[in-house]
């Protein structure tokens, strides 16, 4: 994603050479780059590596040699041909993600002597977060995840005071996304003040507020693919199939994010 980002121009080298390891770490692309030896001198831009052409024929490259389009054979990242028992998915385009980092800010303090009412806990604070992004994921027919958390002090008898996490949120179109995202900042600020949202806060004791910050770490829209390439794959299913092609094969979107985004803008394609 992020090597396709730069070869199309949407993301800058200096920008893709600084990105840190996720979990807080400090190392860098550009240095574990260097580490492994694959640092190269040759520029990654489209203009000076366009697709399709040879390592061996940039010297003599024309603009007219630009790929057109460009076909993707992927298996599917998911069970939804599996389970159908169906053989080709025709994916139409690729949906729209936003992935963010949460940083949920409270009070660390000792878990014996600081009772419920005066706590400022940031984990439970965050855990509902977390419950009520995929509550608000289901309402809007989307997606909400979170693959990563991290907590300060990290101790089995201190509430923690920092949490941060992911959260990935998904959906077939950009609007829908980002009135999902909408959703989640505003009951997050309510979750953060310690306000019941949705009977969160049921049959538990009421605490001391947090404070919640919101990081974009990676946007990319919807995508969709192109007519002709998307009819390619229709008529080579149909001459697999034949009469069965309807039910051997399956119209989707792609669930999982792909360099195709940033390709797409440079050329027709599909997957």
């Amino acid at each position: 994603m992020v090597s396709s980002g730069v070869w199309a121009g949407e993301i800058s080298l200096d920008r893709a050479h600084n990105l840190k390891e996720v979990g807080g770490g400090g190392r860098t692309m550009k240095g574990e780059l260097e580490r492994i030896g694959y640092l190269g001198e040759m520029s990654a831009h489209h203009e000076a590596m366009p697709i399709g052409v040879s390592m061996l024929c940039l010297k003599s490259f024309d603009s007219t040699d630009l790929l057109k389009a460009h076909i993707e054979l992927h298996i599917e990242q998911g069970p939804r041909l599996e389970s159908q028992m169906q053989k080709i998915g025709v994916v139409h385009g690729v949906q729209a993600y936003r992935w963010h980092t949460i940083t949920v800010r409270g009070q660390d303090c000792h878990t014996g002597t600081t009772d419920f009412a005066n706590r400022s806990d940031a984990m439970l604070t965050a855990a509902k977060m977390i419950l009520q992004s995929h509550r608000l994921a289901t309402k809007h027919s989307c997606l909400a995840s979170t693959g990563i958390l991290t907590l300060r002090p990290g101790s089995t008898n201190t509430v923690p005071g920092t949490v941060r996490f992911s959260l990935d949120i998904r959906a077939g179109e950009d609007d829908r996304l980002m009135r999902l995202e909408e959703a989640i900042r505003s009951d997050f600020d309510t979750i953060a003040r310690g306000t019941d949202v949705d009977g969160l806060n049921a049959g538990g004791t009421e605490g001391r507020p947090c404070s919640v910050e919101w990081s974009l770490d990676a946007p990319s829209k919807a995508v969709k693919f192109d007519a002709d390439c998307i009819r390619c794959i229709e008529e080579s299913a149909e001459e697999l199939f034949g009469d069965e092609t309807a039910s051997l094969t399956q119209a989707m979107i792609s669930g999982a994010g792909k360099y195709v985004f940033q390709v797409s803008e440079k050329c027709s394609l599909t997957n």
